[in-house]
Protein backbone atom coordinates (compact mmCIF):
# COMPACT_ATOMS: atom_id res chain seq x y z
CA UNK A 1 0.00 0.00 0.00
CA UNK A 2 3.26 2.58 0.55
CA UNK A 3 4.57 1.89 -2.47
CA UNK A 4 1.92 2.73 -4.51
CA UNK A 5 0.96 5.90 -2.59
CA UNK A 6 4.38 6.97 -2.91
CA UNK A 7 4.65 5.95 -6.56
CA UNK A 8 1.31 8.14 -7.35
CA UNK A 9 2.91 10.87 -5.78
CA UNK A 10 6.00 10.78 -7.51
CA UNK A 11 4.53 10.42 -10.82
CA UNK A 12 2.01 13.60 -9.83
CA UNK A 13 4.86 15.79 -8.86
CA UNK A 14 6.83 14.51 -11.78
CA UNK A 15 3.73 15.50 -14.30
CA UNK A 16 3.84 18.94 -12.07
CA UNK A 17 7.54 19.62 -12.49
CA UNK A 18 7.35 19.03 -16.39
CA UNK A 19 4.27 21.34 -16.73
CA UNK A 20 5.72 24.38 -14.83
CA UNK A 21 9.23 24.56 -16.83
CA UNK A 22 7.70 26.58 -19.66
CA UNK A 23 6.59 29.01 -17.23
CA UNK A 24 9.80 29.65 -15.88
CA UNK A 25 11.21 31.36 -18.96
CA UNK A 26 8.42 34.00 -19.03
CA UNK A 27 9.01 34.66 -15.47
CA UNK A 28 12.48 34.69 -15.23
CA UNK A 29 12.14 37.16 -18.01
CA UNK A 30 9.30 39.67 -16.00
CA UNK A 31 11.46 39.39 -12.92
CA UNK A 32 14.54 40.92 -14.74
CA UNK A 33 12.81 43.65 -16.16
CA UNK A 34 10.76 44.51 -13.13
CA UNK A 35 14.20 44.63 -11.32
CA UNK A 36 15.70 46.97 -14.49
CA UNK A 37 12.86 49.06 -14.75
CA UNK A 38 12.10 49.41 -11.26
CA UNK A 39 14.93 50.53 -10.41
CA UNK A 40 15.63 53.61 -13.03
CA UNK A 41 12.01 54.41 -11.87
CA UNK A 42 13.30 54.44 -8.43
CA UNK A 43 16.48 56.39 -9.42
CA UNK A 44 14.22 58.63 -11.50
CA UNK A 45 12.15 59.68 -8.41
CA UNK A 46 15.32 60.54 -6.54
CA UNK A 47 14.77 57.18 -4.19
CA UNK A 48 18.32 56.33 -2.75
CA UNK A 49 18.28 52.34 -4.48
CA UNK A 50 19.98 50.09 -2.07
CA UNK A 51 21.49 46.99 -4.16
CA UNK A 52 20.06 44.59 -0.49
CA UNK A 53 16.35 46.32 -1.08
CA UNK A 54 16.71 45.24 -4.70
CA UNK A 55 18.16 41.98 -4.02
CA UNK A 56 15.38 40.91 -1.77
CA UNK A 57 12.42 42.00 -3.79
CA UNK A 58 13.97 40.69 -6.83
CA UNK A 59 14.31 36.59 -4.53
CA UNK A 60 10.71 37.79 -2.90
CA UNK A 61 9.31 38.10 -6.16
CA UNK A 62 10.93 34.82 -7.56
CA UNK A 63 9.55 32.86 -4.79
CA UNK A 64 6.15 34.28 -5.22
CA UNK A 65 6.37 33.18 -8.89
CA UNK A 66 7.90 29.64 -7.82
CA UNK A 67 4.54 29.71 -5.62
CA UNK A 68 1.85 30.71 -8.56
CA UNK A 69 3.43 28.39 -11.12
CA UNK A 70 3.61 25.16 -8.33
CA UNK A 71 -0.67 26.24 -7.70
CA UNK A 72 -1.27 27.18 -11.05
CA UNK A 73 0.55 23.59 -12.18
CA UNK A 74 -0.73 21.32 -9.46
CA UNK A 75 -4.35 22.38 -9.95
CA UNK A 76 -4.33 22.09 -13.74
CA UNK A 77 -3.05 18.87 -13.23
CA UNK A 78 -5.17 17.46 -10.86
CA UNK A 79 -8.67 18.43 -12.62
CA UNK A 80 -7.43 17.92 -15.75
CA UNK A 81 -8.71 21.41 -16.70
CA UNK A 82 -5.46 23.68 -18.86
CA UNK A 83 -6.90 26.97 -19.42
CA UNK A 84 -7.11 27.05 -15.66
CA UNK A 85 -3.14 27.13 -15.79
CA UNK A 86 -3.45 29.54 -18.38
CA UNK A 87 -5.99 31.93 -16.48
CA UNK A 88 -3.89 31.79 -13.37
CA UNK A 89 -0.64 32.62 -14.96
CA UNK A 90 -1.84 35.02 -17.57
CA UNK A 91 -3.75 37.23 -14.57
CA UNK A 92 -0.45 36.98 -12.99
CA UNK A 93 2.06 37.85 -16.04
CA UNK A 94 -0.47 40.39 -17.00
CA UNK A 95 -0.09 42.22 -13.55
CA UNK A 96 3.59 41.99 -14.04
CA UNK A 97 3.69 43.71 -17.14
CA UNK A 98 1.67 46.43 -16.00
CA UNK A 99 4.07 47.02 -13.42
CA UNK A 100 6.97 47.27 -15.76
CA UNK A 101 5.01 49.19 -18.46
CA UNK A 102 4.65 51.85 -15.59
CA UNK A 103 7.87 52.27 -14.75
CA UNK A 104 9.51 51.81 -18.20
CA UNK A 105 6.88 55.41 -18.80
CA UNK A 106 7.73 56.39 -15.31
CA UNK A 107 11.62 56.63 -16.38
CA UNK A 108 10.68 58.96 -19.06
CA UNK A 109 8.25 61.50 -17.34
CA UNK A 110 5.04 59.72 -18.36
CA UNK A 111 2.16 57.99 -17.12
CA UNK A 112 0.24 55.49 -18.38
CA UNK A 113 -3.52 56.09 -17.88
CA UNK A 114 -5.15 52.49 -17.54
CA UNK A 115 -8.54 54.09 -17.89
CA UNK A 116 -7.84 55.21 -21.45
CA UNK A 117 -6.09 52.41 -22.23
CA UNK A 118 -8.78 49.48 -21.35
CA UNK A 119 -11.36 52.13 -22.91
CA UNK A 120 -9.35 52.24 -26.06
CA UNK A 121 -9.51 47.97 -25.77
CA UNK A 122 -13.45 48.15 -25.82
CA UNK A 123 -13.96 50.51 -28.60
CA UNK A 124 -11.38 48.03 -30.55
CA UNK A 125 -13.37 45.09 -29.53
CA UNK A 126 -16.51 47.11 -29.90
CA UNK A 127 -15.72 48.10 -33.71
CA UNK A 128 -14.71 44.54 -34.26
CA UNK A 129 -18.29 43.45 -33.14
CA UNK A 130 -20.13 46.46 -34.68
CA UNK A 131 -21.12 47.69 -31.34
CA UNK A 132 -21.79 51.59 -30.86
CA UNK A 133 -18.56 52.77 -28.75
CA UNK A 134 -19.32 56.58 -29.42
CA UNK A 135 -19.76 57.11 -26.05
CA UNK A 136 -16.42 55.81 -24.67
CA UNK A 137 -13.67 58.37 -24.29
CA UNK A 138 -10.37 57.29 -25.42
CA UNK A 139 -8.59 60.01 -24.18
CA UNK A 140 -5.08 60.21 -23.65
CA UNK A 141 -3.20 57.02 -22.88
CA UNK A 142 0.31 58.27 -22.30
CA UNK A 143 -0.07 61.30 -20.16
CA UNK A 144 2.83 63.33 -18.83
CA UNK A 145 3.83 63.74 -15.29
CA UNK A 146 3.99 67.19 -13.83
CA UNK A 147 2.96 67.08 -10.56
CA UNK A 148 6.52 67.34 -8.68
CA UNK A 149 9.45 69.55 -9.60
CA UNK A 150 12.55 67.99 -11.67
CA UNK A 151 16.30 68.65 -11.78
CA UNK A 152 17.88 69.10 -15.17
CA UNK A 153 17.90 65.50 -16.23
CA UNK A 154 13.93 65.02 -15.89
CA UNK A 155 14.43 63.91 -12.18
CA UNK A 156 12.06 64.35 -9.38
CA UNK A 157 13.62 66.58 -6.97
CA UNK A 158 12.53 66.29 -3.04
CA UNK A 159 12.03 69.57 -1.04
CA UNK A 160 14.41 69.91 1.55
CA UNK A 161 13.04 71.35 5.00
Amino acid sequence: MQGSVSATAIAFLQAAVLRMIPYAIPSVVLIFLDLVYGVKAAIHRGEKVRLSTAVSRTITKAFTYICWIVLASTIALSFQVVWLEWVILGAVYANELVSVVGNYFETKGLRVSWKGFFNAIISIFGQKTNTDTSGIDVGNIIEPIDDKPRDSKGRFVSKKK
